[in-house]
């Protein structure tokens, strides 16, 4: 993991302490866990243009395909009104000097481009730092191409394009930078028992937060409650891990430590307690030896779905046949047993999962729309509304060629779901369409996709 944080000072001192509290973050071994050598920090008279234009060609000198890049900026962010132009103000740039002086949005699009690494995050707390995310930060066609496989590109902006990013009063950091520091060092969630934090973490946080702790303040210029909306922008095919715990990994091993032994005496609850601190710390394929030995597995519809979801994640990464084929069986016995037992929201969940692998692994179109068709009549008939409902009739509806109809159930999805539920529901879209349909980037139903999951 690898960071560049920038903290321009200037006539804006704290944001120095943005960076600065930033880096001491990050560093901590008990939080973020980076390494300090792969941690750039620049700030005050040293974010000059020269100083962050250098700092960006040193990441992009350092990192490779398998790193991850965090880069923060705290400062002035400026729009250019009459040439339309979005930049960031470096240390020592003037209304007269700022030819010379400025970082563009097409320097700083350029400098992107060129790091190797296809797991990117790009901080902005800055005033009109929508306008750079959204129009400034423009043509990253190569990154667009690493990013087709995996990985990840995020350009979260601290406020909207004609907002002022805020520093509350009596507060040490700014408003975003303060939320961003919670949910990197873990006290974003009481008990925080993960074993890291993720970009879908900060994302959920900042968004919630941000808003509502402004809305708390009146903006002495208008007398108003302040009104500040943070944004966010990116391409995805994978979670990107931003801080590592190992307390919270102590935890997880300590439930394992508690019942692994009783195996066979847990309830369903506990045993799916247990298969999921396995799976956080990578025990993925003792969790599927513990299914596949359990006396319960063979006739709970619960248990084979997540069994069979196992399998699906080792298929989507490695793209081996045989555990796509594995993960097939499994739904399909779990269908079974959910139909015997008409349990509505297993008969969906596990004839999605069908659809999806008979298409992934080229099986049959025709058994392809059989089970859409099964699945979203389940799903319109389950009585309990919830993300995964929809979303289910969202994908169905793709497979079924009724793209409007999917269009509408992904926005009722969209509606209740959280970052990180959507995210799923975009992956899964995403490969579908591409498959069935049409890969260009322009096409109006992957356009949807993008501003109803992904903004």
């Amino acid at each position: 993991m690898y960071a560049l944080l920038i903290g321009v000072g200037d006539d804006l001192p704290y944001t120095i302490k943005d960076a600065t509290k930033l880096y001491d973050t990050l560093i901590d071994p008990d939080l973020a866990g980076y390494d300090k050598d792969n941690v750039i920090l620049v700030c005050d008279k040293d974010a000059t243009r020269d100083g962050i234009l250098n700092s960006l060609n040193k990441l992009i000198e350092t990192t490779d395909e398998d790193s991850s890049v965090l880069i923060y900026y705290s400062g002035h962010g400026g729009k250019y009104m009459s040439q339309h132009k979005f930049f960031l103000q470096p240390y020592g740039m003037t209304a007269e000097n700022y030819a010379t002086h400025w970082v563009m949005a097409e320097e700083l699009t350029e400098k992107i481009n060129a790091i190797k690494s296809n797991k990117i995050v790009f901080l902005l707390d800055c005033c009109h730092a929508e306008g750079m995310t959204q129009e400034g930060l423009l043509n990253m066609e190569g990154l667009a191409q690493k990013l087709n496989d995996k990985g990840g590109m995020w350009v979260i902006s601290s406020c909207q394009d004609n907002q002022k990013s805020w520093r509350l009063p009596n507060a040490e950091n700014s408003l975003f930078t303060e939320c961003l520091l919670e949910v990197i060092s873990g006290n974003h969630k009481r008990p925080f028992t993960e074993p890291n934090v993720t970009i879908t973490d900060v994302v959920e946080h900042i968004f919630d937060e941000v808003p509502k702790r402004a809305s708390n303040c009146i903006d002495k210029e208008t007398g108003k409650p302040i009104n500040q909306r943070p944004f966010a922008k990116f391409q995805m095919s994978e979670n990107v891990v931003l801080s590592n715990f190992p307390k919270n990994m102590e935890s997880h091993a300590a439930t394992i430590i508690e019942l692994e032994p009783n195996i066979d005496k847990l309830d369903e609850r506990s045993l799916i307690k247990l298969l999921d601190a396995m799976s956080a710390l990578g025990r993925t394929d003792d969790a599927i030896s513990i299914l596949e030995r359990h006396k319960k597995t063979l006739k709970d519809a619960d248990l084979l779905n997540i069994l069979g979801n196992l399998y699906k994640e080792k298929y989507l990464q490695t793209n081996f046949e045989e555990h796509g084929l594995v993960s097939l069986k499994h739904h399909k016995k779990a269908l079974e047993i959910s139909t015997e037992e008409e349990d509505g929201q297993q008969i969906y969940l596990n004839a999605i999962n069908l659809a999806f692998l008979y298409l992934l692994l080229d099986l049959s179109k025709k058994e392809v729309r059989v089970f859409a068709e099964l699945a979203f009549n389940a799903a319109k008939n389950y009585y309990y509304p919830s993300p995964e409902k929809f979303g289910t009739m969202g994908e169905a509806c793709v497979y079924l060629n009724q793209l409007e109809k999917a269009k509408a159930n992904y926005s009722l999805a969209s509606e209740k779901a959280g970052i990180r539920t959507r995210m799923n529901l975009y992956k899964d879209a995403y490969a579908v369409y591409t498959i069935l349909y049409d890969n260009n980037e322009n096409d109006p139903f992957l356009i949807f996709l993008n501003n109803k999951l992904l903004s």
